[in-house]
């Protein structure tokens, strides 16, 4: 059964060709955990280009910024890798490459390995605890046939360093395209996903630095 997500007016915009409008969030942080200021309506950088990160100055209308999705492949390309006692479900089609699998589980998640997820290289809890620390929504589990996506969390934004905003708390974001998890999922600031408004990982490609968040 799905956890339902926070309930919540706080609500995500992606303008025209410009930046993302944000309304009713009360919570913003920097990837240090320091809150930043915010009010009814903020509107935050989504071409890379602002002097003023997270928060849009209007360079978009300078360095010609496109809001549109390149891609054109599904959201919805889900593998399962089951195991023992946990499945892992893993959707490549909106990771952002944080690499916190690879990282913080390499016993379950490698690059190397085919298949590159082990459910069985730890325990049940430990996978659970990674699946919850995704910050983009592409991995989830099922337990005993029960998939888990959504997480019952405070809405909020999460500036991350050189890297996308991380969403949580079920923020609804009004766009046509919608995320696979309601509930969290990244947005890119750096201007060159191919899969706007969600990150795909091209701030590592191009090298996005911020060294103000």
């Amino acid at each position: 059964m799905k956890v339902k997500s926070t309930e919540t007016a706080v609500t995500i915009q992606p303008t025209e060709n410009g930046s993302l409008a944000v309304t009713g969030l009360e919570n913003l942080r920097d990837s240090r955990g320091e809150a930043l200021p915010t009010k009814a309506k903020i509107y935050l950088c989504r071409c890379g280009g602002s002097s003023n990160k997270p928060f849009c100055d209007g360079s978009h209308k300078r360095n010609g910024f496109s809001g549109a999705r390149e891609s054109s492949a599904s959201l919805d390309r889900e593998k399962a890798y089951p195991g023992k006692q946990i499945t892992v479900h893993d959707n490549r089609a909106i990771c952002s490459h944080s690499e916190r699998c690879v990282k913080e589980l390499a016993a379950v998640f490698s690059k190397k390995a085919r298949p590159w997820v082990n459910p069985d290289g730890a325990s049940p809890e430990g996978i659970v605890a990674l699946v919850k620390r995704c910050p983009s929504g592409a991995l989830s589990y099922s337990i005993e046939g029960t998939q888990q996506r959504d997480f019952t969390r405070e809405p909020q934004i999460i500036v991350s360093k050189n890297g996308p905003y991380n969403v949580t708390g079920g923020i609804v974001i009004q766009n046509e395209l919608q995320p696979p998890s309601s509930e969290h999922y990244s947005l890119c600031r750096c201007g060159a996903s191919k899969n706007k408004p969600f990150c795909d990982g091209m701030h590592h490609t191009i090298g996005f630095r911020d060294d103000q968040i």
